[in-house]
């Protein structure tokens, strides 16, 4: 035993706690609370050597008593093992599973049980886990420890993240240990954080007195400098001393690392430590290193194939390297385990990983055995790499997109064949695109260069495609899909129409939709796509946007009546993709009940990477149809979850949504703070940070609206308070400039016609409520021959046919499912009939006005509605602010309660809602004296929007 190791034993206070006191009480504080129901997550960041283990280990002593402790280290090696994580810091606790939804514990069985295959989503094993801490935190408090996190698997990391950020009010406290470098935990997505800096030269100085008595100050000087403040380096390098060194009488260049940083000091230390071993165990160190689980069974089995006896791991224990507990072996340190893998030569990692691909075949893991044997294999060999591509398709079946990408990646690296290698590449970065890794798709799509076969084209296209998106390049990445179209089509219709559908969505997204369509059409005119629907509804879209309108709206409802008709016949996925693209036809009732309804199988099914495309069809919709209060909830949902799955794309999106409702509510779009210090109407900021915890933003922080939505937002809020040259600037950006968008143009056009007219341009309100009546033709809902007759009544100057042109808009409106869109033709009539002193009806019609737009939270349209009728003579109240009973309640209440009003149980609420059980309890709780009432009971006689 060292006099390191000796000195360590002997110390009251491990050298990673020595100067840390801050961190120390902080841990104190969270595991208080997790007693007291006051759960919740850290994420501790810092250098090799800072202290992260020592302080972890402090923790799961003080959580020893009367506490569940739950552990995990990410290891190097298997970090591209789907859930491997997840199974270490799980194993053991499935069979106190009592109550969990059937689809998350199919998918958590399937995660953490290797011989279970389930298909799933990534993130319901998340909301599983949740649930299942949840459910041992019944039982007494959950301690969950994780060490080395920037090792672990991407799916591990998800899960735990996801679960992480939904702890709430529980007794379930969480410590995610990683490197300070570690970019899965930049910014740790809406977690605390804190941060190991470098001890100061007086705290490190300390220690090295408490370690080295009598250390001669020179030297201890000299330490301090080569460690840089590293506590681990401190004790490692001065425990390496000889007697002649401490007390100053031998010189220490000889030993000196000084180009290296202070971690990689001490890992040579580790490495010479190591070297002094006999080969056996040296071997198993390595197999060790190599694997995940620390089960010495397994260890033992695989050593034994390569003459390694149990024995052999006495040598390593007494170094001070390893310590054995129960059936256990956790390395000292992880800079430990790193000179044990690193610091074998390429004959012992082979041999290692090929003993631990033959313990795997015989466990029957056989993701494992591949990932092994491919580590163990050095150029191309065709069986490893069929093997791992078999394995990694059983990786998709189980959730994990990131080992699948790992796999595909790997086993084209053992592949010879060029057209082969470069089929497996494209599917490397397929499947690394749907786990949300963008730099790694783009460079293996990059890295599988020219390819041939249709199949390779159309999959690479369309991750370019949706890389270029993702970055904001939509009109890029329209022109890669074209391209692939014209190239696959003769060989493959069907899959050529299926990109062109691709091409369709991108040409709605482009800077300039009209030219994207046009160009479309004209690059895919001569091909042949068959009789595809898919096709039809692709050329649909094209068509409308490029100005056919009433060509394009058959195709269209075609096309919509088609996806509703097979809907039974296509995954999730593919229903969420192909479903509500007759919005263009402002259906807007009919989506959003067949939206419900996917809405609904998303959260039965727990697919919450689809969830958020369907949240913001939903806020969209129900923005549209002048539901505010139910499109604001809907849409901080739709935030949190996007930036929680890393759909930035989507989120910006769901901003946009929230700024027009910021803007319909007289508040500056994107502020963080409305009228009185309240925003949404629970009082969150408009990006969902409220109290009722929404970390929308601090997921995503620089999130911001995507520009066509922002533009519409200001210009709303603009003709809300009547600064009509401003918005009519802003409305003529969004139908002629470059901020065009079919939908937000289409919506755009009466409130231009508005604001022209307000400024007595009308030469510019003729053109746009020309273009919105041809939309209507084409179209034909009520609604919007509602609001073409209000256009009309705006541009005439007779008296009788404007009036004529009011009545027949209010007509057309009834029923038409647009209240918002009526109270603005009601407010618009009053303002037209005190122009024309008749005070009494416009009266009756501002005052219908105004209790409209109080309902929907419209409080810049209400203001005009009160000052007109201040004009005619009439005083009206102010509502009291939170006057609706549901405005009293956070967007997470108002959620909660309302599916409690149904007769769902907690835990019911939470599966749906991916909330802990007590988190919804918490929520109920803080409900219910809002709202007047006891018990769930009452809440069915309740109003709740």
């Amino acid at each position: 035993m060292t006099d390191a190791v000796r000195a360590s034993a002997a110390d009251p206070v491990p050298a990673g706690l020595s100067g840390r006191q801050h961190e120390r009480e902080v841990f104190d504080g969270h595991l208080r609370g997790v007693r007291e129901s006051r759960g919740g997550a850290v994420v501790l960041l810092g250098e090799a050597g800072a202290g992260k283990t020592a302080l972890l280990d402090r923790c799961a002593s003080t959580a020893a008593a009367g506490a569940r402790l739950l552990r995990c280290t990410g290891v190097q090696s298997e970090a591209s093992l789907p859930y491997a994580g997840l199974q270490v810091l799980l194993r053991g606790t499935l069979d106190r599973v009592r109550s969990l939804p059937e689809r998350q514990l199919t998918a958590l069985r399937g995660a953490i049980t290797p011989d279970d295959v389930p298909a799933g989503d990534r993130f319901l094993v998340g909301a599983a886990t949740l649930g299942l801490l949840d459910e041992l935190a019944e039982e007494r408090p959950v301690v969950v420890l994780v060490d080395d996190a920037h090792w672990l698997d991407l799916e591990t990391v998800d899960a735990l993240l996801f679960a992480a950020r939904r702890l709430g009010r529980g007794r379930v406290a969480m410590v995610i240990a990683a490197h300070e470098d570690a970019a899965a935990f930049d910014g740790a997505q809406g977690l605390p954080m804190l941060h190991l800096g470098p001890l100061t030269d007086e705290e490190g100085t300390a220690l090295l007195a408490a370690r080295a008595p009598g250390l001669h100050a020179a030297v201890s000087s000299r330490i301090l400098g080569l460690a840089q403040g590293n506590p681990l380096a401190m004790v490692e390098l001065v425990g390496a001393l000889t007697a002649a060194q401490r007390d100053g009488s031998e010189p220490l260049d000889a030993r000196e690392i000084a180009v290296l940083p202070a971690s990689w000091r001490v890992r040579r230390i580790f490495d010479e430590r190591i070297r002094a071993l006999l080969a056996p165990t040296r071997l198993l160190l390595t197999i060790a290193a190599a694997d995940d689980t620390g089960d010495v069974a397994l260890l033992v089995a695989a050593g034994e194939r390569v003459g390694a006896a149990a024995g052999d791991l006495g040598p390593a224990e007494a170094a001070g390297l390893v310590r054995v507990s129960g059936r256990r072996l956790v390395f000292r340190h992880p800079l430990a385990r790193a000179a044990a893998y690193q610091g074998a030569v390429l004959a012992e990692r082979t041999a290692a990983h090929r003993a631990l691909a033959e313990a795997a075949a015989a466990a029957d893991d056989m993701g494992r055995r591949a990932w092994h044997l491919a580590a163990a294999t050095v150029g191309y060999d065709d069986e490893v790499a069929a093997e791992l591509e078999r394995s990694a398709e059983l990786f998709r079946s189980r959730g994990g997109r990131a080992a699948v990408a790992a796999a595909y990646r790997r086993a084209a690296r053992l592949t010879e064949d060029q057209e082969a290698r470069s089929l497996r590449l494209a599917a490397a970065a397929a499947a690394a695109a749907e786990a949300g890794q963008v730099e790694l798709a783009g460079m293996l799509a990059d890295e599988a260069g020219p390819v041939s076969s249709p199949p390779a084209v159309a999959r690479l296209a369309s991750v370019r495609a949706a890389l270029e998106q993702e970055q904001g390049r939509p009109e890029s990445a329209r022109l890669l899909l074209v391209e692939a179209t014209c190239e696959v089509t003769a060989h493959r219709p069907a899959m050529g129409a299926s990109l062109l559908f691709e091409c369709a969505a991108m040409a709605w997204e482009a800077p300039d939709p009209v030219a994207a369509a046009r160009h479309t059409r004209a690059r895919v005119a001569g091909l042949d796509f068959g009789e595809h629907p898919v096709h039809r509804g692709a050329a649909g879209v094209l068509d409308m946007l490029a100005g056919d309108l009433v060509g394009g709206a058959a195709a269209v409802r075609e096309f919509a009546d088609y996806v509703v008709r097979t809907r039974h016949e296509r995954s999730l996925t593919d229903q969420v993709r192909l479903h509500g693209w007759d919005v263009l036809l402002g259906e807007y009732r009919t989506v959003h009940d067949e939206a419900v309804a996917l809405e609904r199988e998303c959260r039965v099914e727990g697919a919450v990477g689809v969830l958020p495309r369907v949240l913001l069809r939903l806020a969209r919709l129900r923005l549209f149809l002048g539901r505010h209060r139910d499109a604001y909830t809907t849409a901080v949902e739709g935030l949190e979850i996007a930036c929680d799955t890393g759909q930035r794309h989507l989120a910006t999106m769901f901003s946009g949504v929230l700024a027009v409702l910021a803007a319909l509510d007289g508040k500056q779009p994107g502020a963080t703070e409305g009228p009185e210090g309240t925003d949404g109407p629970g009082g969150e900021d408009l990006l969902g940070r409220g109290s009722a915890g929404q970390p929308g933003q601090d997921l995503c922080p620089d999130v911001v609206p995507s520009p066509f939505w922002l533009t519409r937002a200001h210009g709303l809020l603009d003709l809300g308070l009547g600064r009509y040259d401003r918005a009519l600037q802003h409305f003529a950006a969004l139908t002629g400039g470059p901020h065009r968008h079919l939908m937000v143009s289409v919506h755009s056009l009466p409130d231009q016609v508005e604001a022209a007219m307000r400024t007595e341009r009308a030469a510019e309100a003729g053109p746009a409520a020309e273009s919105f009546a041809r939309w209507t033709g084409a179209t034909g809902t009520a609604w919007a021959r509602a609001v073409e007759l209000r256009c009309r009544a705006l541009l005439t100057a007779d008296a009788a046919t404007a009036e004529e042109f009011y009545e027949r808009a209010l007509a057309a409106h009834e029923g038409d499912g647009r209240p918002f869109e009526e109270a603005r033709t009601r407010l618009l009539y009053g303002e037209w009939l005190r122009r024309t002193k008749r005070r009494a009806d416009a009266r009756e019609a501002l005052t219908v006005a105004l209790k409209s737009f109080e309902r929907m939270s419209a409080a810049a349209w209400a203001n005009r509605a009160r000052a007109e009728l201040r004009a005619v003579g009439v005083a009206p109240a102010v509502s009291a602010a939170g006057a609706a009973l549901v405005d009293r309640l956070t967007v997470q209440e108002l959620r909660v309660v309302r599916l409690a009003a149904t007769g769902l149980s907690n835990r019911d609420i939470g599966a749906r809602l991916f909330l802990s059980p007590r988190t919804v309890g918490y929520h109920l709780s803080n409900a219910y004296p809002k709202l007047g009432v006891t018990s769930r009971a009452a809440l069915g006689a309740l109003d709740l929007g």
